[in-house]
């Protein structure tokens, strides 16, 4: 059995707010790592060129997410200051959260950063990574910390072949991501719909119409539905297994009712 160990500790920066005397030490030397999808808190600690904590009670920073291609800002948030003036442990300590939604539209990749002091007249004083006076740091934004939405498949069109009336192109069901327990469920929305639905899976990569079989979804004891009376509404369905694509099918009888105009407006797959 695999152990895996985690740490529960906010990633830190350390920032030197004065003037400095000759010397070149570095006060940090790694990158921040932030992830998509999840909410990142950030630990600040504003020191002088001694190492020393400062009083940063009447002071505001901001923290600045630069896209590092555009050298344009895409992202800038208020620190919130917790040194209060008294207490030893909190000095010269600041916090900041960036959260889900801030990183939506940011692209996982390199991004540089910058904390900056704002001045009571409006005017922004920069703060240093260094003695050396960098005033940059860097930031990798990753994916994969948690998973990303990803919108359903959206199936609308059906034409005239194969096993019924009407039916889907093939929809890649994502086989390379998937085990043999894969989940797969659909949305059916039926308008005035009486008839029969089903849907069909195969393994082969460029299918015709006698490479697909049907499949018998979730709770159903046929792999065709029937839906003996008109509805109007919206049906869901499970089915599992691994397969390179899978079709909707379905039938109105309308080709012997030609009054019967009921229809599957579309159909939201996700694999």
């Amino acid at each position: 059995m695999q152990t895996v160990q985690r740490y529960l500790i906010n990633q830190l920066v350390i920032a030197n707010v004065s003037g400095f005397h000759g010397r070149n030490s570095k006060v940090y030397d790694r990158r921040l790592t932030l992830h998509r999808g999840v909410s990142n808190p950030i630990n600040f600690t504003f020191k002088n060129e001694d190492q020393k904590p400062q009083d940063i009670t009447s002071k505001t920073y901001e923290f600045n997410m630069i896209d590092s291609e555009s050298k344009k800002s895409v992202l800038t948030k208020t620190l919130t200051i917790l040194d209060d003036g008294s207490t030893v442990s909190t000095k010269g300590d600041a916090s900041c959260t960036i959260t889900e939604g801030d990183l939506l539209a940011c692209d996982a990749k390199f991004y540089n950063f910058s904390v900056r002091e704002v001045k009571s007249d409006g005017s922004r004083e920069v703060t240093y990574s260094d003695t050396g006076y960098a005033a940059a740091g860097t930031i990798e934004l990753l994916d994969g910390a948690y998973p990303q939405f990803v919108d359903s498949t959206r199936v609308s069109t059906f034409t005239g072949s194969g096993p019924m009336q009407f039916t889907s192109s093939a929809i890649d069901a994502r086989p390379g991501i998937n085990n043999n327990k894969a989940l797969h469920t659909i949305a059916v929305y039926l308008n005035n719909f009486a008839g029969s639905f089903k849907v069909q899976g195969t393994m082969a990569s460029s299918p015709s119409d006698a490479d697909f079989f049907d499949i018998t979804l979730d709770g159903e004891s046929e792999s065709t539905v029937d839906f003996p009376l008109p509805e109007t509404k919206v049906v869901d369905f499970n089915f599992t297994g691994v397969y390179h694509s899978v079709r909707f099918c379905w039938d109105n009888g309308s080709g012997m009712d030609p009054d019967n105009t009921g229809k599957i407006d579309k159909i939201l797959y996700r694999q």
